[in-house]
């Protein structure tokens, strides 16, 4: 059996190495004669996976270690008999810290300082789902937008996006549809852009093609822009860039645990659907982290913002990208030397004396949190 794998997929050696000839390549460049004779393609989101990738080839699994599938053209895979699975879900606790983190940036920069904020989640998948919840933790009202599960929960209460203003913060987390009764490619446009209030923060930690950038540029700089995610990646715009609150290189979904869980994801399913043969599987622990703040009286923000600072990842990015004369590669770079951050849930803090509603904070989002001996 031959493999087929973007290289930049994390522990896929360790979960594929044994079932079969791997053979590694740059994701943007996996080609029509790399997987010609292979019988299983790993990607992620960069690999479009489509006819003109695959016509002619033997492969029959393809696994794509993202959420989404909108760089999979799922209808002529099916009409090939080609089978195909993602990794549902598998980042949405790194993505919803990551709100938090940008939560917690916007404050310490005197943003979202009212004791009453509203804020919308669009799009109320697994994904939004956490988000949303995670936003109520920190005493936002939040109203809910998703007309799909609404079709199909009757007791699902979806706002229409032409309803939403009047708002603190939005924030996206939708797949990215071209047609159908719900198309999500612009859909961030020129009147729900105009509609919302000064300073309103818009959070996309989705595609970057929901939200149509010329319209951005011109109807919505009265706006707070906190992109992670940017159209025509990683060809970015550069005048965006600069015009954005804060900025990363797509990496919300990336923590050290989600990066295991994907390929995990993908593995387990291939063995259920009997692509592969079952062996045992690598005996990986989650990792954790522990960290100690000097000082006293710490509060949530700081700590959250010392694991994982949006603010300084922003000066990173715009010092890289805006000098370079083609930012594409350097954004992958950034994007693949993103490693090192832990959600909340693996993260163990030490501080030597605690506010007690800051603690309390941190301990309903997920963070364990101790006490230095006296």
């Amino acid at each position: 059996m031959k493999i087929v794998a973007d290289h930049h997929i994390p522990y896929v050696k360790e979960y594929f190495g044994e079932v079969g000839e791997l053979i590694l390549k740059p994701g943007r460049r996996i080609s029509p004669d790399d997987v010609k004779d292979a019988d299983i393609l790993l990607v992620r989101s960069i690999t479009p996976v489509n006819e003109k990738l695959l016509a002619g080839s033997r492969v029959r699994f393809v696994g794509s270690v993202t959420a989404g599938a909108d760089h999979l053209e799922t209808k002529w895979l099916e009409a090939a008999g080609i089978d195909y699975s993602v990794a549902s879900g598998f980042n949405a606790p790194p993505v919803a810290d990551y709100v938090v983190s940008v939560v917690a940036a916007l404050q310490r920069k005197g943003l979202l300082l009212q004791p009453r904020k509203k804020a919308a989640v669009i799009g109320v998948g697994q994904v939004g789902r956490l988000v949303a919840e995670r936003l109520k933790l920190l005493n936002f009202d939040v109203v809910l937008c998703d007309p799909f599960r609404a079709e199909a929960e009757s007791d699902f209460v979806s706002t229409p996006m032409e309803e939403l203003s009047d708002l603190n913060l939005i924030t996206l987390h939708v797949p990215l549809h071209r047609h159908g009764a719900y198309p999500t490619r612009h859909f961030i446009e020129k009147d729900f852009l105009q509609r919302q209030k000064l300073g309103c923060v818009l959070i996309n930690a989705s595609r970057g093609a929901v939200i149509d950038s010329e319209a951005l540029l011109q109807y919505g700089t009265h706006l707070h822009w906190c992109f992670d995610v940017w159209e025509h990646e990683p060809e970015i715009n550069k005048i965006i860039l600069e015009q954005a609150f804060l900025a990363t290189p797509h990496i919300a979904g990336y923590s050290v645990q989600s990066k295991m869980r994907g390929i995990e994801m993908i593995y387990r399913i291939a063995c259920e659907k009997q692509i592969i043969q079952p062996l045992s599987p690598p005996s990986l622990v989650m990792p954790h982290q522990a960290l100690s703040f000097a000082g006293h009286q710490h509060h949530w923000q700081d700590i959250v913002l010392g694991i994982f600072n949006p603010i300084v990842m922003t000066a990173m990015m715009r010092t890289t990208l805006l000098p370079a004369s083609e930012c594409g590669v350097l954004f992958d770079e950034m994007r693949n030397q993103f490693t090192y951050r832990h959600e909340f849930g693996f993260t163990q803090v030490v501080v030597e004396e605690w506010l007690e509603e800051d603690r309390g904070v941190l301990e309903r989002l997920g963070v364990r949190v101790d006490q230095k001996p006296s």
